[in-house]
Formats: C-alpha cells, structure tokens, sequence
C-alpha cells in the first residue's frame, strides 16, 4: 500500500505515474457545494480551502469513497465532464489540485485496491 509519505515524494518530483494510488479524502474535512465550485474545512489544521468546479469535481470524487482512483481513473472522469480541456491539461491540472490538496493535509492513506 502506498503511504502519503510515497505520494507526497511523487508528486513532488513530478513522477506521478498514472496507476499511483491517489489519497482519499481525510473523512474530518467538511465540504459544501457553492455555485462556483466548493469550499472545504479541516478541523485538524484549520484550514479553509476554496476549490473550483474541477477541484469540486475531484474531492467528490476522492471524497465519496465509492472506490479508490489512480491518476489515470481520476483524470479521465474529469475530462469526461470537462471534454474542452486536453486530456494532457487536465492530468497536470489533477496533479496540481492533489498537490495543493496533500500540501493542506486535507488527504488521509489510500485504499488498498485501485480500480
């Protein structure tokens, strides 16, 4: 299993690779919908964190616990709702957000088995 830790030193060298088991979403942050995207609170930190409809689209995601995402899974349900942007754009615009995501401690260990 992959640690935050290990994903935390992907992404940062900028070798995520496309099956690297993505964090979910720390079950402690509080999140809302907003016309313009969503809005999340962690308690632990006290960090507020803004996010737009793409970032809103992938703490859903993360946050739904449904299954557990890699890169690839990830970035290709968020090019299936945003189809303009590249798929190319949206992998390094996926990254960026987990980044910023993992940077806030708003990320808890991944799952075991990525799908």
């Amino acid at each position: 299993m992959a640690s935050i830790t290990t994903f935390h030193e992907a992404i940062g060298r900028g070798d995520l690779t496309l099956t690297h088991a993505i964090p979910r979403a720390r079950p402690s942050v509080a999140w809302t919908q907003l016309p313009d995207g969503a809005v999340l609170f962690s308690p632990e930190t006290e960090v507020y964190y803004a996010v737009n409809h793409a970032g809103a689209l992938i703490w859903e995601l993360l946050a739904s616990g449904e299954r557990a995402y890699d890169l690839d899974a990830l970035s290709h349900a968020v090019h299936e709702r945003f189809p303009d942007a590249g798929p190319e754009q949206v992998r390094n615009d996926v990254e960026e957000i987990l980044a910023d995501f993992a940077q806030n401690q708003l990320l808890a260990e991944p799952e075991r088995n990525v799908a």
